[in-house]
């Protein structure tokens, strides 16, 4: 049931939410929760059958790991979470210290697997069952904008109406298109993919070196041409996760199913540090492949009583690490503003106030994420040296540069709070 650790809402709607986030995203879930601890009422519509624990891991920025734990998704101590103490980065030849990350006062990134976080999801979404249903192999086919509150139409024809439609079913949204104009959902290539594996703690045991990336609370980053590395520990130390961005060679595909032989990883990284080698001599023989591509800003979030939310919106590339912590401020915005209505009659300035307070600030990140790869791929040696040299003066300083301040400089804001404020001065505005 709703906590009362929750400020609940004035009116309670009911609302229906396309995508869980079974194979991916994670931003329809996290609604739910959000919604359901203020007292809103949450149908789930989810297309597989079941939760498929794939992907791989992610780092959530502290304002992000806080907001699952303030609404009881994780634990203080929660152990599938790996806190860093920063990151290193390497150069990706030889495999020497280039500088390790200013701390940042706000606290502490944190690792955990993409499918650990999706389970803690669902369990705290069964935890409020009396608020949340969740709904599993429903198709929605399409949603009809034109009723009054608008309706969900599942493929077996099935209508299902909501005070508030929230589209949150992924990069590949059946619902955006019937929002936003038909270019918007045509992405372009990178013209990168990303080999994606994990590795369990027992098979890095016989070395040292390689036993002490899984121990350690440290990321690991290589920069290199054309391509660069993550790997970090995941699962409290269990599991070294590597993420491997690379030029694409038209063998992968926008999917987290798509696999690539092991030998196309040792071809691609020929060459690199004698660490990452080793890492890729242990990785399975069929290595996940996910091709990246750029999705143009969503140019209406809102139409009718529907809304777009998460990657159905602002799909971001890994660059910056801020999926994640994106979908969630949708979340909190959409949570904060439907629940500071005083009647249902405000819903339609609820939603404009979302669309307001969130669209040019994910804008901005998804250009900075696009921009962010051109300093950790560059291609020339004297280049690399530069920026290198430039990292190395900042860190003299505790200070972060290019990629790592990027990233940071996100990290400080106030979702519900923005959302709110438009909200109140869109109402006033409108005298209503």
């Amino acid at each position: 049931m709703a906590d009362s650790t929750y400020e609940q809402a004035l009116v309670n709607f009911r609302v229906v939410v396309v995508g869980a986030g079974f194979i991916t995203g994670i931003g329809g879930l996290s609604t739910a929760v959000a919604l359901a601890n203020r007292g809103h009422s949450v149908l789930v519509l989810e297309s597989t059958p079941k939760l498929l624990h794939v992907g791989a891991g992610v780092a959530l920025p502290p304002p992000t790991r806080k907001w699952f734990e303030s609404e009881g998704v994780l634990q203080i101590d929660d152990p599938v979470c790996v806190p860093w103490d920063g990151i290193e980065i390497r150069k990706w030849d030889s495999g020497d210290l280039v500088i390790q990350t200013a701390s940042n006062p706000l606290g502490k990134q944190t690792a955990i697997h993409h499918g650990d976080l999706q389970l803690a999801l669902l369990a705290r979404a069964q935890q409020l069952e009396d608020k949340i249903e969740i709904r599993l192999g429903v198709r929605v086919a399409d949603v009809d904008l034109s009723s009054s509150p608008n309706a969900v139409i599942l493929a077996n024809g099935e209508r299902i109406q909501g005070d508030l439609i929230i589209a949150a079913d992924g990069v590949k949204s059946t619902l955006k298109s019937k929002i936003c104009p038909p270019e918007a959902a045509k992405p372009t290539s990178t013209g990168e993919a990303a080999y994606r594996f994990t590795l369990p703690r027992e098979l890095l045991e016989a070395d040292e070196e390689l036993l002490s990336l899984v121990d350690r609370p440290w990321g690991i980053r290589w920069d290199g041409p054309d391509a660069h590395v993550v790997a970090y520990p995941v699962r409290g130390h269990k599991l070294l996760n590597l993420v491997l961005i690379h030029p694409d060679d038209g063998q992968a595909a926008e999917s987290w199913t798509t696999v690539s032989d092991k030998k196309n990883v040792i071809a691609d990284f020929q060459g690199w540090n004698s660490t990452l080698t080793k890492l890729i001599d242990l990785a399975p023989s069929a290595i996940p492949n996910f091709r990246m591509f750029l999705y143009p800003p969503a140019p209406v979030w809102v139409k009718g009583s529907t809304i777009l939310l998460g990657d159905a919106c602002h799909a971001m590339l890994p660059y910056l690490g801020q999926g994640v912590a994106q979908a969630v401020e949708d979340a909190t915005a959409i949570a904060a503003v439907l629940s500071a209505v005083k009647n249902k009659e405000q819903l339609p300035f609820a939603l404009w106030a979302y669309q307001v307070s969130r669209k040019e600030r994910v804008d901005q990140i998804q250009a900075a994420t696009y921009k962010a790869r051109e300093k950790l791929h560059l291609k020339d040696g004297a280049a690399q040296a530069a920026r290198d040299l430039e990292r190395k003066l900042a860190a003299e300083k505790n200070q972060n540069t290019d990629v790592s301040k990027m990233q940071q400089a996100y990290w400080a804001w106030d979702a519900a709070k923005v959302a709110t404020t438009a909200l109140t001065e869109r109402i006033a505005a409108m005298g209503a």
